[in-house]
């Protein structure tokens, strides 16, 4: 039973680990509001319920257990309400924290509660002086034993260091109402009896401690000193704890701090520190870091042609609330593996986080990486350097190294820096059984199933037992987003930095070394002609999904930024050998020859329109325009057949534009000289012949 405020509670631990109600019974009364819970656990924190609001059969069989606990709670209320009757002083304390010379803490304390004490009393004295007022009558020995006694009560209570004689105890309190807290300091407090250095003296040791050529211990500071001391007859120190308390001051340590181990540890030894909380609810804040893989594996050394131990760097991302490792990726810390890793988490766990921070390592600051950042999250940001306060998954994962991975034989230890000897591995032993080390797979299959293990373990700080995986499922934050399948894999897929330019063997690209070829299809799984002939020479971005490389999207940047343009899918293939070909293959290569021949066809056909238009001579009328290659006379004109038909249609429309209107040169185009032609007699045609 504990006190919150001046309620009365009971603890989780007395009502389920007590036997008193069942886990399952518990959630159900919260659920209902029978059980009033005043103070959540978690983060250290313990479970409280209202002891006044539990359900009757609660009450009994608690009571039964505890039949003092109440009792001994309302004493300590009813003295918690005592206390009340010496009020704070503010003033007080600052007084006494700001006197000269200085006063040690617990001696300000003391000051304090004996100046509290005389409040007490001034106020006492007064009380009972009015009341005498008012009843018409004064009692001066009657107010003194009132206030006398009142200081009795108050040393029982509080232990004050006022004076025991009455006497003493009203000439101080006489001297208080008179000069204020002053009066209750000794004489002789702040004096200090310890050598101090004078300010030469202090000179010369703070430049001898900032020395780098050379540099001194403390003990060569020392004998440094005294040395120059006796050149320039100043006072010898005559003990080195003397230079020691000197030059570990406070304010001296401040001048030669940063001098003597670098800006980065001045500013973790003397720069203020916030404090923070961890988020409440899971989703909230996701950190990612890259770090070494503490697991040794076997792999062949082919200069030493030996075996030899080897490590490989991981990606973990973690929730901030419940500690769960959410995604990995094995490899170096650059942007590949910090996309695996988040791919994984986001897919797993189907959440778009309201924030994520990173380091300032990596491939973070690459404009890829940014861009991939504001899809998977509402807030990216990074630590500040030199700052691991910033960040605490470094902190639980030594945690998952030191009760997770420290069980396995092929452990690698800690960094170098950790102090417990059971953080380091017995490198002889692992060396001398190289050959015993799982493979690089094997291992990797290790690490997945110790990030279960902890996963699944209790969260440290869960009041009610819980594990890090039933916290991470059990709620979200609000701020998070919700994502289905079809977010998931858009979130994921990637823009290329560089545009690539279509030919006519298609989009060919590489990634990794590995050559991508594709094509623009249309339904019926042959060659899109019109994208194709209208985009020979065009440039375009495309954007991609790493893990399924069946389709992607051209993107062509444009004046007002990138607009779509198609979906290519990986280039059809043939062999080339009748015999390799199935009859599926051979379908396909023959459907698309007759579309490339009615295709070339029906451009050339469009085009024979614009090239008659343009005939301005009876020279061009003469010209004979060759046919398409590969084209009979006899085919050719079934071909012209079906274009005037219009069931043979150009692949690609004329450019829009108007229609081209020549000037008048004095010479008849083709078609003038026919329409004229036809409306002569055969008199009128051949009268320059007569």
């Amino acid at each position: 039973m504990e006190l919150y405020g001046t309620t009365i509670c009971v603890t989780f631990d007395e009502l389920v680990g007590g036997g008193i109600l069942s886990k399952p019974s518990y959630d159900k009364y919260v659920r209902q509001g029978r059980l009033e819970v005043v103070q959540k656990g978690g983060n250290g924190r313990k479970a409280l319920i209202a002891y006044a609001g539990m359900p009757p059969a609660v009450l009994r069989a608690y009571n039964s257990r505890h039949p003092h606990a109440k009792e001994d709670m309302e004493k300590q209320l009813n003295c918690k309400k005592l206390e009340n009757r010496l009020k704070s002083d503010p003033q007080a304390d600052d007084f006494y924290r700001s006197y000269e010379p200085k006063i040690s803490q617990d001696k300000v304390e003391k000051l304090v509660l004996n100046a509290r004490v005389m409040n007490a009393m001034a106020e006492r004295e007064k009380e009972m002086k009015t009341l005498h007022s008012k009843s018409g009558f004064k009692r001066p020995r009657l107010v003194k034993d009132g206030v006398l006694a009142l200081c009795a009560d108050l040393r029982t209570r509080y232990g004050h260091t006022l004076p025991r004689s009455e006497a003493r105890l009203w000439e101080k309190f006489t001297a208080y109402k008179r000069d204020g807290y002053r009066v209750l300091v000794d004489g002789n407090t702040g004096n200090q009896s310890a050598r101090k250095v004078g300010p030469t003296a202090g000179r010369i040791l703070l430049r001898l401690k900032r020395s780098h050529f050379p540099q001194y211990t403390d003990r060569q500071i020392f004998d440094e000193y005294n040395r120059i001391a006796a050149e320039k007859g100043l006072p010898v120190i005559a003990s080195p704890q003397t230079v020691v308390n000197y030059l570990y001051r406070p304010d001296v340590k401040l001048w030669w701090f940063a001098e003597v181990h670098g800006q980065v540890a001045f500013k973790n030894e003397f720069m203020p520190q916030f404090d923070t909380r961890l988020p409440s609810l899971p989703n909230a804040l996701w950190y990612g870091d890259g770090t070494r893989l503490n697991l040794y594996y076997r792999a062949w050394d082919e200069r030493q042609k030996r075996m030899v131990a080897r490590t490989i760097d991981v990606y973990e991302v973690m929730d901030a609330c419940t500690e769960v490792f959410l995604g990995c990726a094995f490899g170096p810390e650059n942007f590949r593996s910090q996309y695996e890793a988040y791919r994984m988490a986001v897919e797993t766990w189907k959440v778009k986080p309201y924030e994520i921070v990173t380091d300032n390592q990596g491939g973070h600051k690459k404009e890829e990486a940014r861009q991939f950042f504001r899809r998977i999250c509402h807030l990216h940001k990074t630590t500040m350097p030199h700052n691991g306060q910033s960040k605490s998954i470094e902190s639980a994962f030594g945690r998952f190294q030191q009760q997770v991975l420290h069980k396995l034989y092929n452990f690698t230890g800690q960094n170098i820096t950790a102090r417990k000897q059971d953080s380091h591995a017995n490198i002889e032993l692992i060396m001398a059984n190289i050959a015993q080390l799982p493979t690089l797979e094997e291992m990797k299959q290790q690490y997945l199933a110790c990030r279960r293990e902890w996963n699944e373990a209790v969260h440290p700080t869960s009041e009610t037992g819980l594990t890090r995986l039933e916290l991470q499922t059990g709620a979200c934050h609000p701020e998070a987003e919700p994502m289905d399948d079809y977010q998931t894999a858009e979130v994921f897929r990637l823009m290329s930095k560089a545009s690539v330019k279509y030919g006519k063997h298609g989009f060919i690209f590489e990634i990794d070394r590995k050559e991508y070829r594709y094509m623009v299809y249309g339904d019926d799984g042959l060659v899109d002609m019109d994208f194709h002939l209208s985009n020979i020479g065009n440039s375009f971005r495309y954007r991609y999904d790493p893990h399924d490389m069946t389709l992607i999207e051209l993107w062509q940047e444009t004046a007002t930024g990138l607009k779509y343009a198609a979906t290519a899918t990986p280039k059809v293939a043939v062999h080339r050998a009748t015999a390799d070909r199935t009859d599926a293959e051979n379908r396909h290569l023959f459907a698309q020859l007759q579309a490339n021949r009615r295709a070339l066809v029906g451009h050339y056909l469009s085009s024979e329109e614009l090239l008659l238009e343009d005939f301005l001579s009876e020279a061009g009328s003469r010209l004979v325009i060759p046919r398409p290659v590969g084209i009979g006379q006899k085919k050719m004109e079934e071909y012209r057949r079906e274009y005037e038909e219009g069931r043979l249609l150009p692949p690609v429309a004329q450019p829009d534009i108007a229609p081209y209107e020549p000037e008048d040169t004095g010479i008849a185009s083709l078609g003038e000289y026919t329409k004229a032609a036809s409306r002569l007699t055969d008199a009128e045609m051949y009268e320059d012949f007569i």
